[in-house]
């Protein structure tokens, strides 16, 4: 097959939705042609796999994170009739850029999969805009395309704007490289960070933007506030974003930043490492848009033990008490009671850890869900 992805952004660019296509392109590559069209915050895509050709789409201005292309569906249009694609796999999780793609496949009748990482759920001023969205221009492009395929438990089983499209609905959930996650070089991350070998570890992973509040970040420092001085812990927070400085700022003024380190964007390799070291891999995600949390697969593939908040799709990854503990989402004191819980229960820690890594190993590996995938494309072109 010829396939073409279209995204507004693409891996390493991004957080969670990125890295899904990217492995799902890596994993259809073996077999099969894969192009991708998207944004970039740069010159060139960063992206450095001689098997995905990754082509720029030029956008004009942002709206929040949304990139806005003012020609975007003649580029797309134009793009598709010199490649000949035999289908477009087209990346939702923000509006405008799908809803193009949509379009686009359908004027060169190319068939299309729609892969939907979450419902548009948006705050503030945006919130008016969403809700027209949804109920508008989402609704047309659900009704485009071939198939849906979502990454996400909840959005296959509860979100209120699939509901309607069951009958086209695949569910295609995310996974763990196992074979990475077990021969990636060890690398001392509490020496690259000067923590101490005796102190416990309480990891947070994810992008930290203003658009990305739902993560929970301002819950997870209230919640760390309140154990800074019965434990001997550090607040790990792995990720870049245009919030960091908000949060340093926070921390200082509650008088705990001296054991919360922001180490910014890191590779992967380095990111298992801290999956590893960490006691604890928490996610106090506030909305439904926290369609799965990758990162609490990640970590349990590491055995860690996970926290997360009873929203969205989390609640269908954490077996609470078995894989983790789930929280109501929100609640800085019950998060803290959580967080001591696990690092005064080694028994309980480890059980949990060990739980974890043999559910992902059951349930969630890329090799799975690229295969998934391939049969609702080949099910759709046939």
């Amino acid at each position: 097959m010829k396939i073409l992805m279209i995204s507004p952004y693409f891996y390493p660019e991004g957080g969670g939705a990125e890295f899904y296509m990217y492995k799902i392109a890596e994993g259809l590559s073996k077999n099969h042609e894969v192009t991708v069209l998207c944004t970039t915050n740069e010159d060139k895509h960063p992206l450095e796999d001689n098997n995905i050709e990754v082509n720029i789409l030029r956008h004009q201005f942002k709206i929040s994170t949304t990139p806005v292309t003012l020609t975007g569906i003649r580029e797309m249009v134009s793009y598709m009739r010199r490649k000949n694609f035999d289908l477009c796999n087209i990346n939702y999780y923000l509006p405008s850029f799908p809803d193009m793609a949509a379009l686009a496949c359908r004027i060169c009748e190319v068939p299309s999969v729609l892969t939907w990482h979450n419902d548009v759920h948006a705050g503030g001023l945006l919130r008016l805009f969403s809700t027209v969205y949804n109920h508008t221009l989402n609704k047309i492009t659900l009704n485009m395309v071939n198939k849906i395929i979502t990454s996400s438990p909840y959005c296959y089983n509860e979100s209120p704007f699939l509901e309607k499209f069951e009958h086209k609905m695949e569910w295609v959930p995310p996974g763990v490289d196992m074979d990475k996650y077990s021969s990636a070089p060890l690398i001392s991350v509490r020496r690259q960070y000067e923590i101490p070998e005796d102190s416990d570890i309480i990891l947070f992973v994810g992008v930290m933007n203003k658009s990305t509040s739902h993560k929970g970040v301002k819950t997870l420092i209230k919640a760390f506030k309140r154990i800074y001085k019965d434990t001997d812990s550090f607040l790990v927070m792995v990720g870049k974003g245009d919030m960091i400085p908000y949060y340093i700022e926070k921390c200082e003024n509650l008088g705990i930043l001296d054991r919360v380190i922001f180490t910014g964007f890191v590779e992967e390799e380095v990111l298992i490492n801290f999956y590893r070291e960490a006691e604890i891999l928490v996610l106090p995600s506030t909305t439904i848009q926290e369609g799965f949390g990758m990162v609490l697969i990640e970590a349990n593939a590491c055995g860690t033990p996970v926290i997360g908040s009873e929203v969205g799709g989390i609640k269908y990854v954490i077996g609470d008490g078995e894989t983790g503990v789930l929280v109501p989402p929100g609640d800085p004191v019950a998060l803290a009671d959580a967080i001591t819980r696990i690092l005064e229960d080694e028994e309980l820690a480890a059980r949990m850890g060990s739980n974890g890594r043999r559910m992902v190993m059951k349930n969630y590996t890329w090799d799975k869900s690229a295969r998934m995938t391939e049969r609702v494309f080949e099910e759709v072109i046939s």
